[in-house]
């Protein structure tokens, strides 16, 4: 497991939202999630395994339920200790951030693929 407390200079910014960010880090091999003012370093595969988790969340359920137990999800990113506890909204937030950054990975390996240099 890695811990992070501040943000590096190394961090290579991948997708940003006005709600947090994800940098690639090429000296640890991680990619940074920054959410709610927090940073986890994740695996790829680790990222790629939280989001999955955040996208199998029922949203619809948790918007028309009326039991104060579909308030929130708890969500644990894989071999972390950080826990989040999120709201309706806030798991919205957190989807369009990891599919935007799986977006942006997704199309930089595809510009490799074709020889394309990136500046």
């Amino acid at each position: 497991m890695y811990t992070v407390s501040t943000r590096s200079t190394d961090w290579i910014e991948i997708f940003r939202t006005d709600k947090g960010v994800v940098y690639q880090c090429d000296a640890t091999q991680r990619l940074i999630l920054e959410f709610w003012d927090t940073y986890t370093a994740l695996s790829a595969r680790d990222f790629a395994q939280f989001r999955r988790m955040v996208e199998t969340v029922d949203v619809r359920q948790m918007a028309l339920s009326t039991d104060s137990a579909h308030d929130v999800e708890i969500l644990t990113p894989p071999r972390s200790e950080r826990c989040y506890v999120l709201t309706l909204c806030e798991i919205i937030h957190l989807r369009e951030l990891l599919s935007g950054a799986q977006m942006m990975l997704e199309l930089n390996s595809l510009l490799r693929e074709c020889g394309c240099t990136l500046p």
